[in-house]
């Protein structure tokens, strides 16, 4: 039946991206939600709506999703843990991929992918470690859970006293999955600049280019070179899939799990050198001055609670934000949406004492389609034979209810 609509139109209902904080000064946590993306609010632009999981194995364990009933035409996501900008995975969100491959479009229920021609033959395989087998549906709401600190143990569930430097991490932000990258941003801020790596004659730490700086990919050195007690000096992100047992934590760092390395760095940093036994020593000059929250034009809003969290030593914790140096970490994965995961950041700061200088934080994230069209079918832009019975395919690419959402032609719009 073909109906025929008015000029009356109601405002576009953007989805909603969800922020992830976990704020490390003065050992509190909170939470930051509803940044509405629908006009530009979200960091990402991402909308966080459930969708079709997918198979996936890595270290031997297998975990599957079900679908969750997404309608047909909606971007069909990742089926596989991925790093972004890896071929045959997700470009990352600047549209790029790393060094020899090319963001290429893929049909169009599909997302862009990142191919060497036309390879796009996913290579490296999964990510993370996967607890468990996903029998049913995924059903997980796309946003975040901040894991706080219980009794003496951190917010991660391990003896606070391991990680003597966590107040350096100020804050973490996470959104997106399925077709879109799931980015997850790591604040730091300390009196001393962050340890990006241990640098050597065959693997180089990117150099700080300014102050403050933006490096892409950046390199981070050896990835043998650890602290006194073992753990990577470099900034390291560890993923678990856990939407088959929540409490699972085989993906951590204390579990043997992988260690995934940032796709951008912002702010400042500087190197490590690497003595006997891969023992990484930071360099002590930092790069001066202090930038304080000062992450440069290219890097991402700082939370508001992280701008409280400024580590400057010699003005005292806490208060001495023109003493503190600050960074900010971008990693990006590819994720199965309805699936929910583990992350884990570990970070070390400019110097090394006391058993390495290190800080911990973890978040639960579940992941979202990548879809701005939350709860409803895609479609090409005014296509409505793509939409359900009922609702028409708006200039948005979303299939809406009469009356609702955005016309690509007021006077003229076929309803399903």
């Amino acid at each position: 039946m073909k109906e025929r609509m008015g000029s009356a139109r109601r405002g576009i209902v953007g989805s909603v991206g969800l922020v992830l904080a976990i704020w490390a000064c003065g050992g509190s946590s909170s939470q930051s939600l509803g940044l509405a993306d629908g006009g530009g609010g979200g960091p990402f632009g991402v909308g966080d709506d459930a969708s079709t999981g997918s198979s996936s194995s890595s270290g031997g364990m297998t975990s599957s999703g079900g679908s969750s009933g997404a309608s047909s035409g909606a971007p069909t996501g990742v089926s596989s843990t991925c790093i972004v900008g890896s071929r045959g995975c997700l470009c990352d969100t600047t549209g790029a991929c790393s060094a020899g491959l090319t963001c290429t479009p893929q049909s169009a229920t599909n997302p862009s992918l990142c191919c060497s021609g036309s390879d796009c033959t996913p290579s490296g395989g999964p990510i993370g470690a996967t607890c468990g087998m996903v029998t049913a549906a995924s059903m997980c709401t796309p946003g975040i859970t901040i894991l706080p600190a219980n009794g003496t143990n951190d917010g991660c569930g391990y003896p606070a006293s391991d990680f003597n430097e966590s107040t350096t991490l100020c804050g973490i932000n996470a959104v997106g999955g399925g077709s879109k990258p799931a980015v997850i941003q790591v604040f730091y801020s300390d009196e001393h600049a962050l340890t990006l790596g241990c640098a050597t004659s065959t693997d180089p730490v990117s150099a700080l280019p300014a102050n403050p700086g933006a490096v892409s990919y950046p390199q981070t050195g050896d990835p043998a070179c650890v602290d006194n007690v073992s753990r990577p000096l470099r900034p390291v992100l560890y993923v678990t899939d856990i939407t088959a047992d929540p409490t699972c934590t085989t993906g951590d760092l204390q579990h043997g799990g992988h260690p995934y390395d940032p796709i951008a760095v912002f702010g400042t940093w500087k190197s490590a050198t690497e003595g006997a036994g891969n023992m990484g020593t930071p360099l002590q000059a930092d790069p001066m001055p202090a930038n304080a929250w000062n992450l440069g034009s290219s890097a991402d809003a700082v939370p508001a609670a992280a701008m409280t969290c400024n580590q400057g030593g010699f003005g005292g914790r806490g208060g001495g934000g023109g003493n503190s140096f600050g960074a900010e970490l971008r990693f990006e994965v590819g994720l199965i949406s309805g699936h929910s995961y583990r992350f884990q950041s570990v970070v070390h700061d400019g110097d090394q004492t006391r058993g390495g200088d290190s800080g911990e934080a973890c978040a639960v994230f579940c992941a979202g389609t990548g879809s701005s069209c939350p709860g409803m079918a895609t479609c090409a832009a005014g296509n409505s034979a793509m939409c359900p019975t009922g609702t028409y395919c708006g200039e948005d690419g979303c299939c809406w209810p009469p009356g609702q959402g955005p016309m690509p032609d007021a006077s003229s719009v076929v309803i399903r």
